[in-house]
């Protein structure tokens, strides 16, 4: 049974996280226009913020059988807290990236620790409870841009949306002082066979892929729309986030289905590959934001999905075995923010964003052997 503070530290967690991902995301040209920096290092600067969440993800693999749970909750929402706030005076490249480095350390934090409470909290009922979580989390990214857009039409600037990050994940924070250890996770051991089973490798390497796509199509598409398509950053901002509201609606109607994972996952992905293309190549600015909600509506419920494929296999070991999946998270938004900001540097903006559907295609050919092994 989950309680009522978990829930809520959840719900708030996921919201500020959300909230965060698409400040940098949505004022991405201006922060490349502020800063003097070229696509190239655009993407390092997304790479540097993902190393802090992959720091985070791989101390919770480390050390979730020692530190436990709550305390990783607590010092994700605290961490977050912290970053926010220096981002609202920074005034640099390195400055950001410090910034974004320390608030992504407490997103790692964050992602493992309600991952690993909910899975061990819900049980049998993981699926449809992350998905709703995480509905909170696109429901962040989906007012993040409007929040975006209206401080830099009015002057205030994209830094001091910070602010109202720091505010959530402060109220995370004091929701987390009232959660409850899981029993269970002080016979965790870290057990290196189990992570390399060939089962749970497949998983991780599946939500390396997705998280890829997901975090470059978010984290790009308003550059495309400015840079490839000549729009607004203002109008942009406000497109992407149909992208999220795609997300919140379908993560949030996904904790209704009952259809077996596997199954699931490929229906989603094939959906996905066929929408984020379309999406791509419309050159009608409605037609372009239409796609993309159907792009947040195909994305949504993949990760929670294949987040509870991982919770059915753990067992005891939930917190050992999370970190290394959000390892592998923060992996495939590395890899992808590299690549796609390698070839848009090389071939343009269009070229980068293409990466994107050719790895929902290779995540597509991965799910295809598990409809027959049910794996």
């Amino acid at each position: 049974m989950i309680s009522k503070d978990l829930k809520l530290y959840s719900y708030f967690a996921f919201f500020a996280f959300g909230f965060f991902v698409m400040i940098l995301s949505s004022a991405f040209p201006k922060v490349l226009t502020d800063l003097s920096i070229d696509y190239l290092h655009g993407g390092y600067l997304l790479i540097i913020g993902t190393a802090g969440y992959v720091v985070g993800s791989l101390l919770c693999a480390i050390f979730a059988h020692v530190t436990g749970l709550k305390r990783i909750a607590m010092a994700g929402a605290f961490f977050m807290i912290i970053g926010a706030i220096m981002f609202v005076f920074s005034n640099n490249f390195s400055e950001i990236a410090i910034a974004d480095m320390i608030a992504n350390t407490g997103a790692g934090f964050i992602e493992v620790g309600v991952g690993s409470l909910v899975s061990a909290a819900a049980k049998e009922k993981a699926s449809s409870l992350l998905n709703r979580v995480n509905s909170l989390f696109a429901l962040g990214a989906l007012i993040s841009p409007f929040f975006v857009s209206a401080f830099i039409k009015i002057g205030f600037g994209w830094r001091t949306v910070y602010l109202f990050e720091a505010l959530f994940a402060l109220i995370a924070f004091v929701f987390s002082f009232h959660l409850e250890e899981p029993e269970m996770v002080e016979e965790e051991k870290l057990n290196l066979k189990l992570i390399f089973s060939p089962s749970l490798l497949i998983i991780d390497i599946l939500i390396m892929i997705y998280v890829g796509y997901e975090v470059g199509y978010s984290s790009w598409i308003s550059t495309l729309l400015v840079r490839g398509r000549g729009i607004s950053i203002t109008v942009a901002a406000i497109s992407s986030s149909t992208f999220w509201m795609g997300m919140f609606i379908g993560r949030y109607a996904a904790s209704f289905l009952k259809i077996k994972e596997e199954i699931w996952l490929f229906i989603i992905v094939v959906s996905s590959l066929i929408s984020a293309t379309i999406s791509m190549l419309a050159s009608n600015i409605y037609l372009a934001i239409f796609l993309i909600f159907m792009s947040g509506l195909s994305f949504a419920s993949t990760y929670p999905t294949v987040q509870a494929m991982l919770a059915k296999r753990a067992g005891g070991r939930i917190g050992n075995l999370m970190g290394i999946f959000v390892l592998f998270v923060g992996m495939g938004a590395s890899i992808s923010q590299w690549l796609i900001g390698q070839v848009a540097n090389t071939g343009g903006i269009f070229w980068g964003f293409a990466m994107i559907p050719l790895l929902i295609t290779l995540e597509m050919m991965m799910t295809i052997p598990m409809l027959k092994k049910g794996a």
